[in-house]
C-alpha cells in the first residue's frame, strides 16, 4: 500500500511539473498573441493616451498578473512543508487563474468567456472531485466578474452580453459534469489496478507457501538466502542454517498411509513455528525435509533451540501410534566464510545432517 502511495505521489509530482511548465508556455503565448493583435490593429495609429490605456489593460496588466500567479505557485511548489494535496490545488488554481485572466481581460470575443472550461477538465489529472467542483465554482465566479467588467467597458447590448454569459455558464457547468464522469472513471480504474496489484501480491505470496504445513517453501528459501548475498555471490552477514529430516518417514507412509504421514509433517511444522525466535524462518524444503534459517543468532543458542525442538517432537503422541514415537535428525552449519555460495552453505548443513543420520539418527550435529 505504501509503495502504491509513493508511486501515486511521484506521478502527481511529474504532472505538476508538466502543468506548471504548460502554464508558463500559455502565459507567453497569450502575451505574444496580444502583442501581435496590438501591432495588427494599432500599428497605423499615433501614440496617444488611448494607446497607453490599451497597452496597460490588455498587455501589461494581464501579463503582470500572470507573472505574479506563476511566481506564487512556484514558491508553494518548491516549499517542502506543504502537503501533496495543497500542491495539487496550487497547480489547478494557477491554471484557472491564467484562464480567468484571459476571460476577464479579453472578453470582446464571446468564446473567450468559456476558457475556464480548460481548467475544469485539467483537474481530472488529480482525480479529485472536490478540486473539480472548486475550479468549476471559481470559473462561474470569474464569468460573473467578466460580465460586470464587460458591461462597464463595452457599449454593447447588455441583453446580448448576458445571453453570452448564460451560454458560457452552461458550457462551464457541462464541462464540470464531463470532468466528474472522467474523474469517477479514473478513480474506478485506479481502484481496479490497485485490487489487481493486491491480488498479484497474494498469488506471489501463496506461491511461496507450502499448502500442507503453511511453512515457506523451497522457492522462498532460495529468495530469502539471496537477500543476504552480495552481487558477487558472497554472503553479507553471518547466518546459521539447520536442515531437518524425519527419521524413517517412508515407513510411516507405507504402514499408515499418506494421510497419517501428512499429520506428522503438520505436527512437526507446528513445533518449528512455535519455537522459532525472531530473525528466523522455517521452510519445507521438500518431502520430509525442513530447513531453518537464522540471522543474528549465536551458534550455541541455535543448537540448544533445535535440540529442544527435537526432544519435543520425539515426545509427541500421535493417535495412530500406540507406544511408538517419531524422531528427526538435524544438521547445523554456520556461514563463517562469506565467500560461500548458497549451494555450498546448504551442502555444509546437509553434511552435518548425514553425520547425524549415520551415527544413529534422532540427534543434532553441527558442521565443523
Amino acid at each position: 500500500m505504501n509503495q502504491l502511495l509513493t508511486i501515486n505521489n511521484e506521478l502527481h509530482e511529474k504532472w505538476r511539473r508538466i502543468l506548471f511548465r504548460t502554464c508558463i508556455i500559455i502565459g507567453i503565448i497569450i502575451f505574444v498573441a496580444e502583442f501581435m493583435i496590438f501591432i495588427f490593429n494599432k500599428h497605423n495609429q499615433a501614440f496617444s493616451p488611448k494607446i497607453v490605456h490599451y497597452l496597460l489593460l490588455y498587455l501589461v496588466l494581464p501579463s503582470l498578473l500572470n507573472l505574479i500567479f506563476i511566481s506564487g505557485a512556484y514558491l508553494i511548489l518548491k516549499t517542502e512543508k506543504y502537503s501533496e494535496k495543497i500542491r495539487n490545488y496550487t497547480v489547478a488554481i494557477l491554471f484557472f487563474l491564467i484562464c480567468a485572466c484571459v476571460q476577464c481581460f479579453h472578453y470582446t470575443f464571446p468564446p473567450i468567456l468559456c476558457v475556464p472550461c480548460i481548467a475544469v477538465f485539467m483537474t481530472v489529472i488529480f482525480s479529485d472531485l472536490k478540486l473539480t467542483r472548486l475550479i468549476c465554482t471559481l470559473s462561474l465566479v470569474s464569468l460573473t466578474i467578466a460580465f460586470m467588467i464587460s458591461s462597464q467597458e463595452l457599449n454593447a447590448d447588455i441583453k446580448k452580453l448576458f445571453l453570452n454569459c448564460v451560454v458560457s455558464a452552461i458550457i462551464i457547468f457541462c464541462s464540470y459534469l464531463v470532468a466528474k464522469v472522467l474523474t469517477s472513471y479514473t478513480n474506478e480504474q485506479a481502484q481496479s489496478i490497485h485490487n489487481s496489484y493486491l491480488k498479484q501480491l497474494e498469488l506471489a505470496q501463496a506461491a511461496k507457501i507450502d499448502p500442507l504445513t503453511g511453512l515457506l517453501n523451497r522457492r522462498a528459501l532460495m529468495e530469502s538466502m539471496k537477500q543476504y548475498v552480495y552481487v558477487d555471490g558472497s554472503f553479507n552477514q553471518s547466518m546459521i542454517m539447520t536442515v531437518i529430516d524425519l527419521d524413517d518417514f517412508k515407513l510411516v507412509n507405507d504402514s499408515y498411509g499418506h494421510i497419517k504421514g501428512d499429520e506428522v509433517l503438520i505436527a512437526l511444522a507446528e513445533i518449528l513455528k512455535r519455537n522459532l525466535p525472531k530473525n528466523a524462518s522455517a521452510f519445507r524444503y521438500g518431502g520430509e525435509e525442513f530447513v531453518l534459517l537464522f540471522t543474528k543468532q549465536k551458534l550455541n543458542k541455535v543448537a540448544e533451540l533445535v535440540e529442544k525442538m527435537r526432544v519435543e517432537f520425539s515426545q509427541y503422541a500421535f493417535d495412530f501410534l500406540e507406544d511408538q514415537h517419531l524422531t528427526f535428525s538435524g544438521g547445523i552449519a554456520e556461514c563463517t566464510d562469506i565467500s560461500w555460495s548458497t549451494s555450498e552453505f546448504f551442502e555444509k548443513a546437509d553434511q552435518a545432517l548425514y553425520l547425524a543420520k549415520g551415527e544413529g539418527k534422532n540427534q543434532i550435529r553441527v558442521y565443523a
